[in-house]
């Protein structure tokens, strides 16, 4: 007597809970990698916007560099101005006084306007700084559960891994090997359940002789189109059982 379709059953959901860890292991970092993608931007977003703060402190600064200098030229002009003689040259300088005067009134007003837009960047520094630290403490906070999480499955896999082999047992020698190459060809999709006279993986319909197989558990039974280790759906025995009875009933009626 080979494999009971419940030891086949009982073998295709270990094969499936442990892909399904498998998955979950690593599906884990694969999110992690795309937050930590996602920090790296907002954090080269954030320079920017701390580059845009510099560059306005920067201009507020020549600014008032430019301020000084006309302020230093226009007193050195009023020194002159107190010296000269000439009238012509008098006017001259008063001339060129009021222009710097002009000049240094635009810097002042540059000045003023770059103080205002050094306090709106400060503003939006601080708010995308802000919005950077909460993203990272919570990209943060998914990698410790991520790596909590992660030993815990590690265990359940290793578990399970280890009810596969036992589990295993069940296969004939003679056997073994073509379910192992289903196994490594299809993984956790090596095996299928047949119900309605078909094939659950690839809902192929099995032969005749593959169903009597089945219900009688004499040899394991592959689906001759994917390949896969079947075995009979709960309630499907039985039914198909009594569905090959009543052709005969009805014979046995009709004479």
């Amino acid at each position: 007597m080979t494999a009971t379709a419940d030891a086949l059953r009982d073998l295709h959901t270990l094969h499936q809970r442990a892909k399904a860890i498998r998955d979950r292991l690593q599906s884990g970092p694969k999110t992690l990698a795309v937050r930590n993608a996602a920090l790296a931007a907002r954090n080269t977003d954030l320079e920017k916007v701390r580059k845009t703060l510099q560059d306005a402190q920067l201009a507020v600064k020549k600014n008032e560099h430019a301020v000084q200098a006309a302020q230093s030229k226009i007193d050195d002009l009023k020194v002159k101005l107190n010296l000269v003689k000439k009238n012509d040259e008098y006017k001259v300088l008063q001339n060129q006084i009021a222009h710097d005067k002009t000049a240094m009134g635009k810097y002042e007003d540059e000045v003023l306007q770059g103080f205002e837009v050094v306090e709106q960047k400060k503003a939006e520094l601080a708010k995308a700084e802000a919005e950077v630290k909460a993203f990272a403490d919570e990209v943060a906070a998914l990698k410790k559960t991520i790596d909590d999480q992660a030993v815990a499955q590690k265990t359940q896999l290793t578990e399970l891994e280890t009810g596969i082999v036992t589990a295993e047992d069940s296969i004939p020698a003679d056997q073994r090997e073509q379910y192992r190459r289903v196994v490594r060809q299809l993984g956790a999709d090596a095996l299928a359940p047949v119900e309605a006279g078909a094939c659950l993986g690839c809902y192929t319909a099995v032969t005749t002789q593959m169903l009597n197989e089945l219900i009688n558990r004499d040899t394991l039974t592959f689906c001759k189109s994917c390949g896969r280790l079947l075995y009979m759906a709960d309630g499907e025995a039985e039914s198909s059982r009594g569905g090959s009875e009543k052709p005969k009933a009805r014979s046995r009626a009709k004479s």
